[in-house]
């Protein structure tokens, strides 16, 4: 028996219509989303929808009619506006698609569709985050290759069956047993890098790129951490080489770990959080990683706050027409790629 069982009695579709009402229209003024004008009027109900209300443009121009819901992620939704919420306040404890699914009574599809859009909608957020100050950085290899379905041309090689896949990868489906590639690793080697930066005031951005070189580990620098910022890494020469902050670090090797203030303990304990929130997915495809790298780092800059106010957030995030229409076409995602991990747009 799913969550909404239980709880459809405390928490119906008149409620929530109310709470997404005031979300919408708290910090904007009750306007038509097609023209903008606030020149509108009462245009009816709808019977399907309680609590839903209707409006309708009264510019000569315009003339059209609108609900909450209009130009946002859920508008043409056909289930309720809990499954919304639900869904939201899960992904927010950093539940799977799959369990989602399994707890809101919806295809996995579904669910999987609505986690990305609302993944989208909380990365907003992270858009223009650039960290300043004292920094601490550091890296890890994590394991993420080619999930999906084989090819039609490797399948019918490998059973002789005339099955045909949905997803072209044009090899055979990776065994869990498969041992990793030796040497550092790389994209190619389905170990992409993952560098965390993380501010002594609180801020914190991840990024997931193909190789851990002198140029690429430049780039992350100031894509994530202002000029003239002081930088605090380990001994690994790609940040020796880091120009344009004030860089110290600690030397591993000579089991060298702090030096007064010289330490990246803040960046090394925060993958002891990472690896738990990404085990949680049961093995994500590379070309994925970026957008639950983002997301996490949502959860982690926001984490003074509770689920619900980070639901809230997101919801208020995903009730913006501007922000809507570039979650639901995966924009958020892409534009933190700036290591072209991606091949093409989440949605």
């Amino acid at each position: 028996m799913s969550i909404l069982s239980h709880l459809h009695q405390l928490f119906n579709e008149e409620t929530c219509q109310t709470y997404l009402h005031q979300l919408r229209w708290k910090d904007r003024p009750l306007q038509c989303p097609h023209c903008e004008s606030q020149d509108i009027g009462p245009w009816g109900k709808y019977h399907r929808r309680p609590g839903l209300k209707r409006h309708r443009c009264k510019n000569r121009k315009c003339g059209r009619t609108f609900n909450d819901l209009t130009l946002t992620t859920l508008s043409h939704s056909k289930l309720s506006l809990r499954h919304w919420i639900l869904a939201t306040f899960l992904l927010c404890l950093c539940c799977s698609s799959r369990r989602i699914a399994r707890e809101l009574g919806v295809h996995g599809r579904t669910s999987y569709r609505w986690c990305w859009w609302l993944r989208n909608a909380a990365i907003s957020y992270e858009a223009h985050r650039q960290l300043e100050g004292t920094v601490e950085a550091d890296e890890i290899y994590h394991t993420a290759g080619n999930k999906g379905q084989v090819s039609r041309d490797a399948r019918e090689s490998a059973s002789g069956a005339k099955k045909g896949g949905k997803k072209r990868l044009g090899r055979l489906p990776r065994q869990r047993g498969k041992k990793r590639a030796p040497g550092r690793g790389h994209y190619n080697k389905d170990r992409p890098a993952i560098i965390v930066w993380v501010s002594r005031t609180g801020g914190t951005v991840v990024q997931a790129v193909k190789d851990f070189t002198q140029s690429t580990v430049q780039k992350a620098a100031d894509l994530a951490v202002k000029k003239g910022s002081c930088i605090y890494t380990d001994s690994a020469r790609s940040y020796q080489a880091l120009k344009g902050y004030v860089h110290d670090f600690v030397n591993h090797t000579k089991k060298e770990y702090v030096r007064g203030t010289v330490h990246e303990n803040r960046a090394e304990c925060l993958f002891s959080l990472l690896k738990p929130f990404l085990r949680v997915f049961r093995g994500i495809s590379k070309h994925n990683l970026p957008g639950y790298l983002d997301f996490f780092q949502f959860l982690r800059n926001f984490r003074q706050k509770n689920a619900f106010e980070q639901a809230e957030l997101i919801l208020h995030a995903a009730l913006d027409p501007s922000i809507a229409k570039r979650a639901k076409k995966g924009k958020f995602v892409t534009c933190f790629d700036h290591f072209g991990l991606l091949h093409t747009a989440i949605n």
